[in-house]
């Protein structure tokens, strides 16, 4: 996917950069050491999830961030902020961030765009980056600029031009970023087209400073270039063998951007161009991916025990185009080579996307992943994550605690929610119903947050569907139901004003059905002599019931669903589908506490009743699944059209709480006249679990 074809669209794109922190001056190794190869894989800690760039109620662009770790353990970061370069800094390794402060503002129709940041040896900073004209004239070039700051990033000062290219997005010069060798030499690396003025050739050029960034070379030398191809953003490592410098860079040889990485020794010191023959150039991924996916802004780091990290943003899995790509995070030896046990730090829906990403290494070697993603509101900010690699053991699993479970599934990945914590709903993700990970949500991994939406406490048994392009989740809270909207499956769910559905007494555990006409019933539980199931029609907004339509459904009067023969009888955990000419609402009996909370159905030709219960009741039990306390879930398609059951059971034979989440199969079978029947396949019965961090 060449670069040009977005630019002559006239998309604003922001292009790929490094950073370098060098706290203290590295010691040139003896002798090569052997080389690490990556055997483990990386695990990400989703509550860790934070927005580092300001918060913009007029949607401003925020995005193309890079990050150090100071001496002093605090972490600066870098980024474009509506055509201007901040700084943000964060004293607390990353959970909270201050204000921004500017580095460099736009001025006369030109952006200051794609920065990078390097802590010199003598720990001033240097900030590189793009003067990108938005107004077109000959009188406005393309450029690479900088500036340096003494006082740790609060002021910035004594801006140079380092190079002009032209004034056409066609002929400019794109991505600074910086490295300093243990000689106290700066090479600063940068992608040039400015010198192809009839081509579409791109190069990447280096200047070098000898004095701190005082001064620079004035002619660029090339150190890579493929003919009539594009090599783009690099991303500089001294790797700690201290003999070798390598960047990675994105390369459209094979027809769409792959990344690769050009290396050379000290001693060479690029001596010689790198082109597309040379042994200093090698594709990057140990398992090559079509040439035809696009896999573009690659950026490398190594950890403190030897290993290389390379994340990139790619289309593997995903719609194939750059708007949609994700960040893809790869582990590869101490050479840089070989990377593989691919990961994904954030997960995000499938028509968002995190571009411009980058990694950060912590003096203990955490992993922090950062991104620009408009996946957790309509615009594009700068989001982290950390993560830890591990090595040479198998990933460990622990799991999943979602109580009153529902998942919903949209745009090709699975969304699960359920009752688990008094300050809100986590979401766990997965893109095939094995493989989950989370907790994922916008807000330390929950996707509605207390304080956010109605309630205190008792947040329980959520539901999550989309309605013209909104996303809504009708939840419990406090005993009473609300129902919050949110840009993303994960989260922020809100309301803009906190407030309950209307309804007298306590309710309970809803569910939104919408009929085929597209008329909304909320189905809920009253809390009236016994867990009472009710139908309600709602307002065509969703924003509330339609007062005085609610009418009874079911109640516990069956043998199977008041084994203890309480007083309080317990029907509860509703999910309505239709299949042919009948609507099937599932529900759970008994209290959750009792091991033989089951699962039944009834059915009714009408949303509103009256419904028959199926008199082969449960089909989900103790008995089916070999789990006590096996109930309260939701029904719902895969990608395919099967049916699955998502429930929860009891922790153990002797404990209700925690209480695991499970998923079984479904099917309906016959059709015509008469209801077809419902059954669970219990032999398909699985508990759920995701990776710990």
């Amino acid at each position: 996917m060449n670069f040009k074809h977005f630019v002559r669209k006239g998309k604003y794109i922001v292009v790929l950069l490094a950073l370098v922190h060098t706290g203290c001056e590295p010691k040139l190794a003896m002798t090569k050491t052997a080389e690490a190869t990556a055997t483990g894989e990386i695990v990400w800690d989703y509550t860790t999830l934070k927005r580092v760039s300001a918060s913009s109620a007029d949607n401003k662009y925020a995005g193309y961030a890079r990050m150090i770790q100071r001496p002093d353990q605090s972490l600066l970061c870098i980024y474009e902020y509506d055509g201007n370069i901040v700084v943000a800094r964060s004293s607390d390794l990353g959970t909270t961030w201050s204000a921004p402060v500017t580095v460099a503002t736009k001025q006369n129709g030109i952006n200051m765009a794609v920065p990078d940041i390097l802590e010199l040896q003598d720990h001033s900073l240097l900030a590189c980056y793009n003067g990108r004209p938005y107004q077109i004239d000959p009188s406005r070039k393309f450029s690479i600029k900088t500036k340096k700051s003494t006082d740790g990033g609060s002021t910035w000062n004594d801006e140079k031009v380092l190079y002009e290219a032209g004034y056409q997005f066609e002929n400019g010069c794109w991505e600074p970023s910086a490295i300093q060798l243990p000689s106290g030499e700066i090479q600063l690396f940068f992608a040039n087209e400015g010198i192809y003025t009839s081509s579409s050739e791109q190069n990447i050029s280096l200047l070098r400073s000898a004095d701190n960034g005082e001064s620079w070379t004035k002619t660029p030398e090339i150190v890579s270039f493929s003919a009539t191809k594009r090599d783009g953003m690099p991303v500089p490592v001294l790797l700690k063998n201290g003999q070798e410098i390598a960047f990675s860079i994105e390369d459209n040889s094979s027809g769409n951007f792959k990344p690769v990485i050009i290396r050379n020794t000290l001693q060479e010191n690029w001596a010689q161009t790198v082109d597309a023959a040379s042994k200093n150039r090698t594709y990057a991924l140990a398992e090559k991916i079509g040439n035809e996916i696009y896999a573009g802004a690659p950026f490398l780091r190594q950890l403190k025990t030897g290993e290389t990290i390379l994340s990139y943003q790619g289309t593997e899995g995903r719609v194939n185009n750059l708007d949609f790509a994700d960040m893809k995070v790869v582990v590869g030896s101490s050479e840089a080579k070989d990377f593989s046990s691919k990961s994904t730090p954030f997960v995000i829906p499938g028509d968002k996307s995190c571009l411009w990403n980058s990694l950060c290494i912590l003096n203990d070697d955490t992993i922090i992943a950062i991104t620009s993603t408009n996946a957790y509101s309509n615009h594009s900010e700068v989001w982290m994550v950390k993560g830890k690699y591990r090595a040479g053991s198998p990933r460990q699993a622990q799991s999943i605690y979602q109580a009153d479970p529902t998942i919903f599934f949209d745009k090709g990945t699975y969304y699960l929610y359920g009752t688990s914590s008094d300050n809100g709903f986590l979401v766990y993700a997965s893109k095939d119903l094995k493989s989950w990970t989370g907790p994922a949500g916008s807000k330390n991994g929950y996707a509605l947050s207390k304080g956010d939406a109605f309630g205190t406490k008792g947040f329980w048994a959520p539901q999550v569907y989309s309605h013209n392009n909104k996303y809504y989740m009708a939840y419990t809270a406090d005993e009473q139901i609300a129902i919050a909207q949110s840009d993303s499956p994960l989260g922020p769910f809100t309301q803009a004003v906190k407030k309950n559905i209307s309804g007298t007494g306590k309710q309970i555990d809803p569910f939104v059905f919408f009929d085929t006409d597209g008329k909304p019933f909320l189905y809920h539980v009253k809390l009236q002599e016994g867990n009472r199931i009710f139908v309600s029609e709602m307002k065509t907004d969703l924003t509330d019931i339609i007062p005085g339509t609610a009418r009874e459904c079911i109640s516990g009067t069956a043998p199977w669903e008041n084994t203890a023969q309480n007083n309080w009888p317990v029907t509860e955990g509703p999910t309505v589908v239709k299949e042919g000419k009948y609507y099937f609402m599932i529900y759970s009996a008994n209290d959750f506490r009792s091991s033989d909370y089951a699962v039944g159905y009834a059915t009714s030709k009408s949303p509103e009743g009256p419904w028959t219960k199926y008199e082969g009741n449960p089909i989900i039990s103790k008995k089916t699944v070999k789990h006590n306390g096996t109930g309260h879930g939701d029904l719902f398609k895969d990608a395919s059209g099967k049916y699955h059951y998502v429930m929860h059971t009891h922790f153990s034979d002797t404990q209700v709480s925690p209480r695991k989440t499970g998923l079984i199969n479904m099917e309906f079978t016959g059709n015509g006249d008469s209801p077809s029947l419902l059954t669970a396949d219990s032999s398909s019965f699985s508990l759920l679990s995701a990776p710990i961090y």
